[in-house]
């Protein structure tokens, strides 16, 4: 009965920490990351589990009862257990590393040509996209937060520059974002894998404003692109 007991509270563990991994990323290096995330939240249940179990399994199983003064059988040493305990974590936490730098290797990764490529410059308290090779240029401010547009199924490059402070792009349905540091160029690369419109924001506590830096990334299929930046170049 205990025992049962144990594998329900554990089963009700691992289904609480595992639902918190929802929300889906619209961006090819955005579902890497959660794929990563989603390990290391599984691996972290599993553990916390076992551990848990295994606690809750002894103080059930070995607990002193009234009138018996028998002790547990003790030992002091088992090489073969002492070297499976040290063995197990060692090689969970090498493949977590090697998982986590090939994720990182991904979403870092900066192409020799893009199919768009979009300068942002932000300031307090707003953005300014600049698409390159074109004269579009759209500018996102706290009373009129502006709405761009990006192909779907195509790699979009966003260089990144502050005219001021430290600021941070990110749109959460992408899943990764980048800091924008004053004097320095970032670089966020993202193929978006599905058609809509997903809110953009600043990251980094910028000052009196910084809640009213939101914009909007519309991303359309190709042919509908195209024909929206050749109206307005």
């Amino acid at each position: 009965m205990a025992g049962r007991r144990v594998l329900q509270l554990g089963a009700a563990a691992v289904c609480l920490a595992t639902s918190a991994c929802v929300q889906q990323p619209a961006t090819e290096q955005g579902r890497g990351a959660k794929d990563l995330y989603d390990l290391f939240t599984v691996i972290a249940a599993v553990i916390f589990v076992i551990v848990a179990g295994l606690i809750g399994f002894s103080i059930l199983r070995f607990r002193k009862k009234r009138g018996d003064e028998t002790l547990p059988e003790q030992f002091h040493t088992n090489t073969k257990l002492e070297i499976l305990w040290f063995a197990i974590p060692q090689l969970i936490v090498i493949g977590l590393f090697v998982g986590s730098v090939m994720v990182l290797n991904d979403t870092d990764r900066v192409r020799d040509e893009t199919d768009v490529t979009v300068n942002v410059t932000s300031f307090q308290w707003g953005w300014r996209f600049s698409y390159e090779g074109t004269t579009v240029t759209i500018e996102s401010l706290p009373d009129s937060q502006a709405e761009i547009f990006v192909p779907v199924g195509e790699t979009v490059a966003f260089n990144l520059e502050s005219e001021d402070v430290i600021h941070s792009f990110y749109v959460p349905k992408f899943f990764v974002k980048r800091d924008v540091v004053p004097g320095r160029t970032n670089r966020l690369e993202v193929v978006i894998e599905e058609p809509g419109t997903y809110t953009g924001r600043c990251a980094e506590f910028c000052g009196l404003l910084h809640d009213r830096m939101d914009f909007k990334v519309t991303a359309l299929e190709p042919a509908a692109f195209d024909e929206w930046l050749a109206s307005n170049d």
